[in-house]
């Protein structure tokens, strides 16, 4: 289920799996949350990207919570 951030209440628990898209965007990122900022995460070709939750438009779970 797609969930749209409109406020902090809509924000998914600390470390999760999930695909996020930035405001703005039409690609799908696959990343997970952190357990500090709440921030959206993304790793590629060894590079961390680190998105404020305000810059994310909607996002779905796929897996579940990690430990």
């Amino acid at each position: 289920m797609k969930i749209k951030i409109l406020a902090a209440k809509d924000l998914p628990p600390p470390n999760s799996v999930l695909k996020f898209r930035i405001k703005n965007t039409t690609n799908w990122r696959v990343g997970y949350t952190d357990n500090d900022k709440g921030d959206f995460v993304q790793e590629v070709g060894g590079i961390t990207y680190s998105y404020s939750w305000n810059q994310i438009d909607e996002y779905y779970l796929t897996e579940p919570v990690l430990p």
